[in-house]
């Protein structure tokens, strides 16, 4: 059987996990009152409360050698795994991954998304899984898969880009001042970058559709938001009016995403056909 694992800004829901005993997550952490703890140990509520208190990025880390190696040890050791991480473009939870692992058969993946991006690889995966290809062949469709990953969305402030060093002071003394609102994407090299720059919601909300529209069709349509559901699910019953055909989830963001980004976040993630 092939196992996947996945690190914890998957937000993979316990529910899930109950039923893919195959499926396993790897945290991240988060410094709370200078203790690092699993991130899935924190609320979002107060990652934003702890920045706000400060004007600090609350720091986070990457799973430790330790993390990786109890997440393995509950793998039998003549199973395949496939590790999916959040894109490296914010993280080097990959690299850690790719150093620590100390098995044979083994695949790890940059997935160069993060939240409902990976789930949607995951989903992926199981299906390429189940259909009797040799692990060599899931994993280099997989592979080929990330690739068709797109991943944009919008920040209501610029200051947790900037507390987490984003963005530059400048920059987000400008955008403050002249009340610039970003969208911001993940670009084919897997770099974060800019794809608008706009003033209102309703324009950053009408160039992520815009883009969402350039890479159709699409398998998979995720809307995520952070500390933002009613925008969540007014953007989420837009997509799913444009796009009958396919299902539009909303989810959350993650407290280690929220540290960096900040409350008010709308974004949308889709796989992309093309």
């Amino acid at each position: 059987m092939i196992h996947f694992l996945l690190d914890s800004t998957s937000a993979i829901p316990e529910s899930y996990l109950e039923q893919h005993k195959n499926v396993h997550v790897v945290p991240l952490t988060i410094s709370i009152n200078q203790e690092y703890i699993p991130e899935s140990d924190v609320t979002i509520e107060k990652v934003i409360e702890c920045s706000e208190r400060d004007k600090k990025t609350v720091p986070t880390s990457q799973p430790s050698t330790g993390d990786f190696l109890q997440a393995f040890s509950n793998v039998p050791e003549e199973d395949p795994v496939i590790v999916l991480c959040l894109t490296s473009a914010v993280s080097g939870t990959y690299n850690g991954a790719a150093r620590q692992s100390g098995r044979k058969n083994i695949c790890v993946l940059d997935s160069r998304t993060t939240a409902i991006g990976m789930l949607q690889l995951l989903e992926d995966g199981i299906e390429l899984a189940q259909s009797n290809l040799a692990f060599d062949e899931v994993c280099k469709k997989l592979f080929d898969l990330t690739f068709h990953m797109r991943t944009e969305f919008t920040v209501d402030t610029l200051d947790y880009l900037y507390r987490g060093g984003r963005i530059g002071k400048a920059a987000s003394l400008i955008g403050g001042i002249l009340k610039i609102r970003p969208v911001i994407y993940l670009n084919p090299n897997n770099e974060v970058d800019v794809l608008a720059k706009v003033r209102t919601e309703k324009k950053a909300i009408a160039s992520m559709v815009k883009y969402l529209e350039e890479n159709s069709p699409c398998k998979r349509i995720g809307v995520v938001h952070i500390e933002n559901e009613e925008g969540g699910k007014s953007l989420q019953a837009k997509l799913q009016e444009l796009y009958p055909e396919n299902e539009v989830t909303l989810t959350t963001g993650t407290p280690v995403l929220a540290s960096y980004l900040g409350p008010g976040l709308l974004g949308i993630i889709f796989e992309s056909a093309k």
